[in-house]
């Protein structure tokens, strides 16, 4: 399998802002005629966040910054039904146009601009992010400021954190040489740092993976169990189909070496003892690489479920690191992920795949900072759940 170019799988990052009523008097660019403070702090949003973006303007239907225009008096919010419904369907024919399937898409509108508009996004196979969703004026206005400010402060607090926490529980420990007798907990998050990859500010490891278990209800898979099954099996060998990290590790091997071919690895559903043998050195590769790695976590001993504090804590992880593709700390030239045939593990550092778009929550390094605590035997575990209450309403 040869390495597939970064330029064959693309992912822009685009934003999309509802216009507003209040506007200059005079024509103007687009970005420059609409003047009301959510819009102001919008456009320095997703011109800090995203490759490129568009306004939706109720008379104009999609814009670009740059569009001159004059001033009118137009809403969707005094058109019918069907006049928004065609309303979406021209600014769709015009955004079809500029993207691709995978990319990731932020929307800072309200509903009657963004209703009809996210459903044709899915479907062409886009992410799409609504980060303020069901929040007021001022609540929109208090969380893109927050974020705008935030940035490498939160990200130099989150290693502060973890500092405390190596310090707190010994020391990392290396992958291949842990077992059930590590002393692990039940359950709770985990970060994997990878030899050789530092911070972009710092010598010190970055993050290259976040990981929990049970997200689903009823699920009884504990931290050692999913550790394990990414490490594989003492005797080297393991199983990439229970493990989404080893598939993708195996792929970018597979992409950095021209001269071995398996194309079974990339089908997780293949079983058989015949594919599994042919796959069985590339597993050992991966056992190898992943092996390697260092590990500290975080004990968290909440319910298996979607909306527990791991999930919460997980997701936010990943926001902040990722960047939305954009990293404070970007990997080093010679990491691994950067060979991987997905455009999106390239872009954030990470080998993860979800929640790379996901707009964190400044609020979770608090949360975060209790569970170093009770990591470190400083806390009692919590009777209730840390995350802030609806965290999960507006995903």
């Amino acid at each position: 399998m040869n390495r597939i170019p970064a330029k064959q799988i693309s992912m822009t990052q685009i934003g999309l802002v509802a216009c507003a009523s209040k506007k200059h008097t005079n024509s103007a660019q687009a970005q420059d005629l609409y003047d009301s403070p959510l819009f102001h702090k919008s456009r320095l949003f997703v011109e800090a966040n995203c490759d490129c973006w568009f306004i939706l303007s109720a008379k104009h239907g999609l814009l670009k910054p740059t569009d001159l225009i004059d001033p009118y008096e137009e809403s969707l919010l005094s058109k019918p039904k069907q006049a928004r419904d065609e309303w979406a369907q021209e600014v769709w024919r015009d955004l079809s146009q500029k993207l691709q399937p995978g990319d990731q898409v932020t929307l800072l509108a309200g509903e009657l601009y963004r209703g009809c508009l996210v459903p044709l996004m899915e479907d062409y196979g886009c992410l799409v992010t609504v980060p303020m969703k069901g929040l007021g004026i001022g609540k929109q206005l208090k969380w893109i400021s927050e974020h705008l400010n935030h940035g490498t402060r939160d990200v130099d607090r989150l290693y502060e954190l973890l500092r405390e926490l190596e310090s707190g529980v010994g020391g990392k420990r290396t992958l291949s040489e842990t077992t059930a007798r590590s002393g692990w907990p039940e359950s709770g998050v985990y970060l994997f740092f990878e030899p050789g990859e530092t911070r972009l500010r710092s010598a010190e490891p970055r993050i290259v993976r976040v990981g929990t278990h049970r997200v689903s209800k009823g699920s009884r898979a504990t931290l050692w169990s999913r550790l394990r099954t990414h490490r594989g099996t003492r005797n080297g060998t393991g199983n990439h189909r229970g493990s989404i990290f080893r598939h993708h590790v195996g792929m970018a091997l597979l992409a950095n070496d021209s001269d071995t071919r398996i194309p079974s690895w990339a089908n997780r559903a293949a079983k058989s003892a015949t594919i599994r043998k042919a796959e069985e050195e590339l597993e050992r590769r991966v056992s190898s690489y992943i092996g390697k790695m260092s590990i500290l976590w975080l004990n968290v001993s909440d319910e298996a479920s979607a909306m527990s504090d791991r999930a919460y804590l997980e997701r936010n992880l990943i926001g902040l690191i990722a960047g939305r593709g954009k990293p404070l700390d970007p990997p080093t030239k010679k990491w691994l992920g950067l060979s991987s045939p997905e455009a999106r593990i390239r872009s954030s550092g990470l080998w993860n795949l979800n929640h790379l778009t996901h707009v964190y929550d400044p609020q979770f390094l608090g949360v975060l900072a209790q569970y170093v605590r009770i990591t470190t035997n400083r806390n009692d575990p919590p009777s209730r759940s840390l995350a802030p209450p609806g965290w999960c309403e507006h995903e």
